[in-house]
């Protein structure tokens, strides 16, 4: 059964959720179009202020396989129903080898997905502030370079170890939101400091747009025209412009939440 929410709305749920839910830590999304570095009175150059780490997640929605005559059940012994992600096969697309190369480089980067495909699912979830709990967190390095230039999709179920198809590869990775904060919470102590000085955000702007240049889904005129777009902007706003228009990624700051004074 093809989902019938879109990644904008899950998207949407997810942010909203990562923004207000009780924690240690929070997430703030950056839009190209929303900064406002050196601006008086607020905005990121203000937030930069505090340590934070940058954090890219890249939104995916899943179909829901309720037959037994699915791949899932004949060939890894999967029970009904189950969820499939898909991936962009490198046939068509570059954005899972983007991905490696943006978390090989060091940064926390996820394929998120919701583990349910309707509205009042989506609704229920986003009541219970369950979205994020509700969601598989994937990072590009526990799938590895696509073997080929197939379509590939990783399954689950509830509770059950994740599997790559087309030909079944168990992950050796599972993980809940409670590892991924925990992991996020850990690098904030360890390098939030640093994370977003000038010079980490200038170095982490050269090396999205290098990555960046092996993007296939978009030409050479519209390469050019986004070093242009990109050329006199502030580091944080060409890394989130790099993440958005070639990874289609969403890019995070997360930092820890503020005492209430």
């Amino acid at each position: 059964m093809r989902p019938n929410i879109s990644e904008f709305s899950y998207g949407f749920a997810l942010t909203s959720e990562l923004v207000k839910a009780p924690g240690g830590v929070t997430a703030a999304p950056v839009f190209p179009s929303l900064i406002a570095e050196g601006q008086a009175g607020g905005g990121w150059d203000v937030r930069l202020d505090r340590p934070g780490v940058p954090l890219f997640l890249q939104f995916k929605l899943c179909d829901k396989m309720t037959r037994r005559t699915c791949k899932e059940v004949r060939h890894a012994d999967f029970n009904v129903p189950c969820y499939r992600m898909h991936l962009r096969p490198s046939r068509t697309s570059s954005q899972h080898e983007m991905l490696l190369d943006l978390e090989a480089s060091g940064q926390e980067v996820f394929y998120t997905a919701p583990m349910f495909h309707q509205p009042e699912e989506l609704n229920a979830a986003f009541l219970d502030g369950a979205i994020r709990a509700r969601s598989i967190w994937i990072k590009p390095s526990d799938i590895g370079p696509l073997p080929d230039d197939r379509d590939h999709h990783v399954s689950f179920e509830l509770g059950s170890p994740w599997t790559l198809f087309s030909e079944p590869r168990q992950l050796e990775t599972k993980r809940t939101f409670e590892d991924v904060a925990t992991d996020l919470e850990e690098r904030l102590r360890q390098r939030g400091e640093v994370d977003l000085s000038r010079m980490n955000l200038e170095s982490l702007a050269d090396t999205i747009s290098e990555i960046s240049e092996k993007s296939r889904d978009i030409g050479v005129r519209q390469l050019n025209m986004a070093r242009e777009v990109a050329r006199q902007a502030a580091p944080l706003q060409r890394i989130a412009y790099y993440a958005s228009v070639f990874l289609e990624s969403q890019l995070f700051i997360v930092q820890g939440r503020q005492q209430a004074a």
